[in-house]
């Protein structure tokens, strides 16, 4: 038997379609096809199946052979890709506000710190930075909370606020409105 090699990998990733294996190992981690880095992620998760085929002991001549080297490449790339999902979500900078603070956020606050390509980063910014200027103080505390990926959902906002569900619900209906007004010169983002 041979030693396969990583180049041995991407070409029988790229044979009989192969390569929806790392398309559903993405799905199966929730990971919609619109996110920013979902290239970036696909390309990682194709580079892990090479070098797992370059890796892999087991003969590779049936059809069974072929089906446990693909289980066993899910595995890994699942694995490798939660990682470094898991090493980008602790980067993420957490930050504590009460409704009794007068806040002046940073410009690093308002980005929505799920858009990955800078571009789509400097545009964030500053649709976000536009709709901070035209919003009330409530919906300014909702959109930072929001901001932050420490907050599920509003139920926890409300919660860490000390408001009700209601409360939050309200600043969030101001906040859309304020955005939709907004979106006619942001017609890209809203």
């Amino acid at each position: 038997m041979t030693k396969q090699t990583i180049q041995d990998g991407f070409d029988f990733l790229y044979q009989d379609d192969h390569v929806r294996l790392v398309h559903g190992v993405l799905k199966g981690l929730s990971i919609p096809v619109h996110r920013d880095d979902y290239p970036d992620l696909f390309q990682e998760g194709c580079m892990i199946f090479a070098e797992v085929y370059a890796d892999y002991s087991g003969p590779l001549t049936t059809p069974l052979e072929k089906r446990r080297m693909m289980s066993y490449a899910y595995r890994k790339i699942r694995w490798r890709l939660l990682d470094i999902l898991r090493h980008q979500q602790l980067a993420v900078d957490c930050r504590q506000y009460s409704l009794d603070q007068a806040v002046t956020p940073t410009d690093a606050e308002l980005v929505d710190g799920r858009a990955q390509l800078p571009f789509s980063r400097l545009t964030n910014a500053a649709f976000f930075d536009e709709l901070w200027r035209h919003s009330s103080a409530p919906a300014r505390r909702y959109l930072l909370l929001a901001l932050q990926d420490r907050y599920q959902s509003d139920t926890a906002i409300a919660k860490h606020c000390g408001v009700s569900r209601q409360a939050v619900f309200q600043w969030k209906k101001q906040l859309i409105a304020t955005a939709r007004r907004l979106g006619k010169d942001w017609p890209d983002m809203v």
